[in-house]
């Protein structure tokens, strides 16, 4: 029989926040920004990307990175509007299923992002029915801010360390497998969320799991 779950930790793009690449390589395009093939993947984890993703690098340190790249002169706020294409909507059923679970739960929020995103979306896109759903976060830990990222196991053990949570005690919740595995091998229940299914369906089903 397994633990019963007591805490659920969330990942936050393409789990709580809608993202799109596509929009971000689309904007750079049309300002001329040209990047190598290791650097633009799937998942933008690499080179000067990753040192800003875990705060190795400053937000002005990010952008000249960004001006480099491209073939006209663009300022903070231009350069800002571009790599911000890359989230999107937090869909409103997402929202009031995190005030729903808080009252059972201890939830948590485990991204990896860095602070020009985290600066944008942070204030407006918890908002739903007049609330703040950020406020059903019992912890939140950022890549950017813990200077590690997932998959790394460094950064599973810091949220647990600091969170004083049991791992097996702990739901995690992500869209990428190699992530779900490092939560796995640490002790964690996990879900490999699809982006687009249905969440509350999703952490209900893995929940009634024994």
């Amino acid at each position: 029989m397994q633990n019963e779950i007591k805490n659920i930790i969330f990942d936050w793009g393409n789990v709580i926040i809608d993202v799109s690449m596509n929009n971000f390589t689309e904007a750079c395009q049309m300002a001329g920004i040209k990047f190598t093939d290791e650097e633009v993947n799937s998942t933008h984890k690499a080179g000067f990307f990753l040192a800003f993703e875990i705060g190795e690098i400053s937000e002005d340190e990010f952008r000249n990175e960004i001006r480099k790249r491209a073939t006209t002169s663009l300022t903070d706020i231009e350069i800002d509007t571009i790599w911000n294409k890359i989230l999107g909507q937090t869909p409103k059923e997402k929202l009031e299923l995190l005030y729903s679970l808080s009252s059972q739960y201890d939830l948590y929020l485990l991204s990896n992002t860095n602070a020009i995103h985290w600066n944008a979306f942070s204030k407006n896109s918890f908002i739903c029915n007049g609330t703040n759903m950020i406020n059903s976060f019992k912890g939140i830990y950022l890549s950017y801010q813990l200077h590690c990222a997932k998959p790394s196991p460094e950064i599973f053990r810091k949220t647990i360390e600091i969170a004083k949570i049991n791992a097996c005690e702990t739901l995690f919740i992500d869209d990428s497998s190699k992530n779900c595995e490092a939560a796995q091998a640490l002790g964690m229940r996990v879900h490999n969320y699809i982006p687009g299914s249905d969440l509350k369906n999703s952490i209900l089903g893995e929940i009634e799991k024994k």
